[in-house]
């Protein structure tokens, strides 16, 4: 049997929603989502820092380096090379050597370049899995708090729809919190990935000012 109790006439009720607490009512599926969460920050902040360390996005010394190539001061633009010690420097420093060929030069910096991708790629495919399973994990957590709440009615003749209200929107806190990591985390490898690709499109631009160097050159 359903009680549905009114309200007396005139009566009002406060209700007040605590977000800690109601953090804690969406059940066990909100350890995992916390540990997701702190996975996703620490992944950020760590993947910045060493981007900014990289001179992704920066200014750097290529100019000054392109320029020192072009009069024949390959120890200068070695130099300068070191003194960035930056991704795209450890990439084009192979320009700068006079002992290979320029076609051995250039398999040096591809697969240079290959390298300096991968690291500045390094661990962005974790945020796109929490992207991906943050959400999954909150609809479980929901469903078996569904689950509970009717196996609860199924054993029971009296049942109250403010128990039951009561139960589902607490429930639904772990869907909301799956939603929250995964959002956060899907647009932080968004913005990364963007940041890795502006990088080889920039190389990719150095690339072609060094090669049209080489043919002047010859």
């Amino acid at each position: 049997m359903i009680y549905l109790q009114a309200a007396p006439q005139g009566a009002t009720y406060e209700k007040s929603l605590d977000l800690i607490g109601l953090i804690f009512k969406g059940g066990w599926v909100m350890i995992p989502l916390l540990l997701l969460s702190i996975l996703t920050i620490v992944i950020v902040i760590e993947r910045y820092l060493f981007l900014g360390k990289q001179g992704v996005g920066k200014k750097n010394n290529f100019e000054s380096f392109l320029a020192a190539l072009k009069v024949g001061n390959n120890k200068e633009a070695m130099r300068l090379c070191e003194e960035d010690n930056a991704a795209w420097s450890r990439i084009f420093q192979y320009a700068a050597l006079t002992e290979i060929s320029a076609d051995e030069q250039e398999k040096l910096m591809e697969q240079a370049a290959n390298v300096e991708v991968a690291y500045l790629e390094r661990r962005l495919n974790v945020l796109s899995i929490v992207a991906g399973v943050a959400p999954l994990l909150g609809f479980i957590g929901t469903i078996a708090g569904v689950i509970t709440i009717f196996f609860d009615i199924s054993t029971t003749s009296e049942i109250s729809i403010g128990v039951i209200s009561e139960g589902l929107y607490q429930k639904m806190v772990s869907s909301a919190g799956g939603l929250v990591v995964g959002i956060i985390a899907f647009v932080f490898y968004q913005l990364l990935q963007n940041s890795v690709d502006k990088f080889v499109a920039q190389m990719e631009e150095y690339s072609l000012q060094l090669k049209t160097l080489f043919l002047q050159g010859k």
